[in-house]
Formats: structure tokens, sequence, C-alpha cells
């Protein structure tokens, strides 16, 4: 018979071939064929490679950063979109607790303040950086997540309204940074792979 195909010869030396098609292509490699013999025998060292191989897959987070680093970024813009949107609520501003009467403040001009939205936190410290401005240093987290694999590398903005007009990328753990932001009133925008986030009327002051 004539040589087989690449295909029909790795079928049979994976046993894929019936019977009488199978004890064809047994007869014509036992006859020597110098064609075929090459490709018999580095498929079988093939084989043999794969047998031995221990190697592991890698963690399920160092696939999600690696598909992070190679999206688009009107892939995510698209992605959110589709999955909606939602406000970030105030649930804790460092000058808003009632001072004790006959105790003197210790505290520095620094402001901190903490947002919530679905399992998402946007933890923000805000503190003077020269005349009416400030320095703004914040950190996402997603509550019962052990790495931080869905805040990291995240586009946030800062501005008024349609008016973004200060944008970052959260870093590996999440954080971010705006340095001498002009002091008043913003809106931040967070895009996360679940949600786009808002939290309005962000109190860029560092004291009441």
């Amino acid at each position: 018979m004539k040589c087989p195909s690449f295909e029909r010869l790795i079928d049979y030396l994976d046993g894929r071939l019936a019977g009488g098609e199978a004890d064809l292509v047994a007869a014509h490699l036992a006859s020597g064929c110098q064609q075929c013999a090459p490709t018999r025998d580095w498929y079988a060292g093939l084989r043999e490679l794969v047998a031995s191989d221990d190697s592991i897959e890698p963690p399920s987070w160092v696939l999600k950063r690696a598909v992070r680093i190679f999206d688009e970024k009107a892939s995510r813009r698209n992605l959110v979109e589709r999955l909606g949107s939602a406000v970030a609520s105030l649930v804790f501003d460092s000058f808003a607790r009632p001072a004790l009467m006959g105790v003197r403040s210790t505290e520095t001009a620094n402001r901190q303040l903490l947002y919530r939205a679905g399992d998402y936190s946007i933890d923000l410290q805000i503190a003077p950086s020269g005349s009416a401005r400030v320095d703004v240093r914040g950190q996402v987290l997603r509550e019962g997540e052990e790495r931080f694999d869905s805040v990291a590398g995240l586009k946030i903005e800062l501005g008024r309204g349609d008016n973004r007009s200060r944008g970052t990328l959260t870093g590996e753990t999440g954080e971010f940074a705006f340095e001498s932001v002009e002091t008043g009133d913003y809106d931040l925008h967070l895009e996360t792979e679940a949600l786009s986030i808002t939290a309005y009327g962000l109190p860029l002051k560092p004291s009441m």
C-alpha cells in the first residue's frame, strides 16, 4: 500500500483505527518504509515526553492577571456597560466623628473616607498639599477575595459631572493616588469587572 496520511498514521499509533485498516498500516510500517518510520519514531518520542511531564497548571490568579494585561480598554468598558452600574455610599468620614468634651484633638489634618458599593470598598486618605490643594491616596478592595485579582489594573477617574479631568489605574494591590488636586467636591468613577461604580460629591478637603 502507499504511505498513509499523517493523520491516519497518528490515528493508528493512538489505536483509533479499526481492525482491517489498522492491519494495513501495521503491515506497511513492518515493510520498513523510510518515509513513515521517522514520523512513527518522532510520535513515539513525543508520547513518552508527554507521559513523563510533571509540570502543573499555573494558579488561576496568574491566568486572570495575564488576561487582564492583554485586555483592551474598550473591551473592559463594554463589559461594564453590559453588567450595570452602582452608586457608592459613604460609610465612614473621620471628620464626622464627634469630639469628646474637654479632650484636645491630636489628630492631623488628614481626612479618612470609606465608600462601599456591593462587595467593593474604596478607602481614601486626603492630605493637604500646598495652597487650596490636596493629595488623594486610596485603595480599592473586594470583600471575600484573598488576593487582589479583581482590583488591580482598574480605571479610576476624578471629575465633576461628565468632565473627568484626572484618571489613573490601580496598582497590583488596588492602590492609587492623585497628586495636587484642587480642593472641592468631585465625583469618583471606578470601572471594575463587575460594576461601574460612582461616588458622588466626594469632599476633597483636608479639614471641615
